[in-house]
């Protein structure tokens, strides 16, 4: 960022600050290595206009002095105890002085001319409140997954769209930072779907831009392949509050909504039923049955679970955890 210029006009001083047109924000835990190369990325983009928050969320190894040896003005550090990604975004959005906002997250990368190619589609479509961008998968070996959860391309008000599954990854989005007003990440999402939430919601205030011409990369490695939580009752959780409690029952169609829950229902308790846990496993087959009668899958995995041991049960007493907290839109 450059330094404020005075300007003096008769008895009045002015002062011009010259803003950054885009605020990268790259939360990180325990990742020296790989956040000093995502920073790196994004140091080489041909867009230079931009300002780097690394908000470090609580990290015990050297990320801190990683980061602070760039030595690199446009990058700023913070460090704050750990609260999980949707908290170190949040922070970070409060320092964020852009006029758009980009989310890196610190195992991912960016091509050189990824933000100049999204900032030029919204700048040239200003109807849209956020772009997004297909995402590649590179693994360790080298090999890449071009269709790894490629979107749909369809650009416009997706609230239905995302509804139905979630496509748009948060390293592979620029959004115009006057949307993000008064709105954040639910920080009681501390494990996943933080980000699905985030932009489900985020689709009912804006309408979001494909831009097909370039792809974030997402780096699946040991580390998050070891850290992955499985499938949650967080996603049935973050579905039932968007569309009984912020709306979107007004927007997606019942038949396409309860299809929907009852799919969710139904893939955690197949993961359920697969590690023993029968308890949990009858509890969300039935919940998925209840959304969707018609779907035979549920009852034939309800009977598969209603021959699982009891007593080999590793939780006998689950229940299924309470409704998020309100949030606005």
């Amino acid at each position: 960022m450059q330094p404020p210029r005075r300007v003096i006009n008769g008895h009045f001083a002015l002062m011009v600050i010259l803003m950054p047109k885009i605020s990268v924000i790259i939360p990180t835990y325990n990742r020296s290595g790989m956040v000093k190369e995502a920073i790196s990325s994004v140091l080489a983009q041909t867009e230079p206009n931009l300002e780097i928050i690394v908000v470090d969320d609580g990290s015990t190894d050297d990320t801190r002095i990683v980061v602070e040896s760039l030595a690199e003005k446009r990058v700023s550090y913070f460090y704050k105890t750990n609260a999980g990604p949707a908290s170190a975004r949040n922070y970070g959005l409060s320092k964020a002085t852009g006029e758009y906002v980009a989310f890196l997250d610190h195992d991912d990368l960016w091509p050189p001319n990824y933000l100049e190619v999204m900032l030029s589609r919204l700048e040239k479509n200003t109807e849209f409140g956020a772009a997004y961008s297909p995402i590649t998968a590179v693994y360790p070996d080298g090999g890449e997954v071009k269709s790894y959860k490629r979107p749909d391309g369809k650009s416009g008000w997706l609230a239905v769209n995302l509804f139905k599954h979630g496509f748009v990854w948060t390293s592979a989005t620029l959004i115009r930072r006057e949307v993000l007003k008064n709105f954040y990440f639910d920080e009681s999402l501390k494990t996943s779907y933080e980000d699905g939430d985030f932009f489900l919601r985020l689709s009912m205030k804006t309408q979001f831009l494909f831009v097909a011409d370039v792809e974030a990369v997402r780096r699946n490695h040991a580390e998050n392949f070891s850290t992955k939580v499985g499938v949650l009752p967080t996603r049935i959780l973050v579905l039932e509050r968007f569309y009984f409690r912020l709306g979107g029952n007004k927007i997606v169609p019942a038949r396409v909504a309860r299809r929907r829950l009852s799919h969710a229902c139904r893939k955690v308790a197949e993961e359920r039923r697969h590690e023993g846990n029968r308890s949990a496993a009858i509890t969300l087959y039935k919940r998925a049955i209840r959304y969707w009668p018609l779907d035979l899958r549920p009852y034939l995995g309800l009977g598969r679970a209603l021959l699982l041991s009891k007593k080999r049960d590793p939780n006998p007493d689950w229940q299924m955890p309470e409704s998020l907290a309100e949030i606005e839109i």
